[in-house]
């Protein structure tokens, strides 16, 4: 959900950033910086979450074995289970609408 999250974020700011930075008219200089600050923005946190999807993916690997090698099975013991006696409640007439 936190990668889902990110990366609408960075696309909304990029795409925000790049209207901003494409309007005209007064204070455009403004609209310049400001459209940059938040393609600049939008574009690191694309990059951070396309590291951080890398990095789960990469820790998320199997690790390679050799063909060759046996990989050992662990023995189970068969442990003994004790089971106790189930104790039933005491009866109580239910009453009102829970009786039916």
């Amino acid at each position: 959900m936190g990668a889902i999250f990110g990366t609408a974020l960075s696309l909304m700011l990029t795409v925000g950033g790049a209207a901003v930075a494409a309007l005209d008219g007064p204070g455009a200089a403004r609209h310049y910086l400001a459209g940059h600050v938040l393609l600049g923005v939008g574009i690191g946190l694309m990059i951070a979450t396309a590291m951080r999807t890398a990095a789960r993916f990469l820790m998320a690997r199997p690790t390679p074995t050799a063909r060759g090698t046996m990989v050992p099975v662990p023995s189970v013991d068969a442990a003994p289970v004790t089971v106790l006696p189930v104790r039933s409640g005491p009866a109580v007439p239910l009453r009102g609408r829970h009786a039916a």
